[in-house]
């Protein structure tokens, strides 16, 4: 007899053949076959953590600000490339 599901009574059996969990006990029921099927088809068993919005904005930021280095650069203005390569400094303090 397999393993079940003491909320929903899904069997792991009955998982892999639907493809779909029971219900969210599921996750608790079958974490060790679920950890290995995510492992091989993700790379992993956990999610990635994003930027966090200030990260995001600094990192945007700084898009920017190079941007206008590179123009400066371009146009030869050397005191404006100057100042905004100190400025970019800041940023990436």
């Amino acid at each position: 007899m397999s393993q079940r599901c003491p909320e929903c009574g899904r069997s792991w059996e009955d998982v892999r053949r639907t493809g779909r969990l029971g219900c969210p006990s599921c996750w608790d029921s079958f974490r060790s076959e679920l950890d290995q099927i995510l492992s091989d088809v993700h790379g992993a068993t956990t999610h990635p953590q994003l930027p966090s919005a200030e990260e995001q904005a600094r990192g945007l930021r700084k898009a920017a600000v190079e941007a206008q280095l590179e123009a400066a650069l371009a146009r030869e203005d050397y005191l404006e490339a100057g100042r905004i390569r100190d400025l970019l400094k800041g940023i990436e303090e």
